[in-house]
């Protein structure tokens, strides 16, 4: 293997132990960003094992994630796992859920190696939209209601979902949805690019 191999394996590695370990603290992109000064696009590309870092930016981040410097270059056997993960519904209970406005959400998906998509679990409140504003990102994005009864619009379309329904779209398109049941709506959310937030 060249010089130049062995630097590509290395931040391959060292990018996929940063993503774990920020997921496992439930950290968006932006909030390691403003924890540590560096942006949140560099974060991304690290992560990717697509640019270097400096020793005092990995410290910065280890600080941050509240690991050992070390831990983000030991071989560890999460790096042996086969490509599966399970999230166990103790395990999501034992942790308070992240807060956006009017509404909370829970990670369910765990870390693969290439991670192409990420889900989440949505909970909010009757009358709340989870985007006050029409939201556009690259990537897709499937809703599937669980409960409740859900408004959800995409670019000027209209249409209301309830239980078992399901709605897949191109998230470039403008898009918003609104709680309009009498009761808290329950949604799954699978969204890819990976690093896509429900926020």
């Amino acid at each position: 293997m060249s010089i130049d191999e062995k630097v590509e394996a290395v931040s391959k590695q060292l990018g996929r132990r940063i993503r774990a370990s920020r997921r496992e603290k439930n950290f968006t992109l932006e909030s390691l960003s403003e924890r540590t000064g560096l942006s949140a696009s560099f974060l991304s590309r690290l992560e990717r094992g697509e640019t270097n870092a400096s020793i005092s930016n990995l410290i910065a981040i280890s600080d941050r994630l509240g690991i050992a410097l070390r831990e983000l270059f030991d071989r560890s056997p999460e790096d042996e796992k086969p490509d599966f993960s399970v999230s166990r519904t103790e395990d999501r209970q034992r942790s308070e859920p992240l807060k956006g406005k009017g509404y909370t959400f829970r990670p369910l998906s765990g870390f693969l190696l290439d991670q192409k998509m990420s889900a989440f679990e949505l909970s909010y409140l009757p009358g709340e939209s989870l985007h006050s504003e029409m939201l556009t990102h690259k990537g897709e994005e499937i809703l599937y209601l669980l409960e409740g009864s859900l408004e959800f619009e995409i670019d000027g379309n209209i249409t209301i979902l309830e239980p078992g329904d399901c709605v897949h779209f191109n998230c470039e398109k403008p898009h918003r949805g609104k709680n309009i049941g009498e009761g808290t709506a329950h949604l799954l959310m699978v969204v890819t690019p990976v690093d896509s937030m429900p926020i």
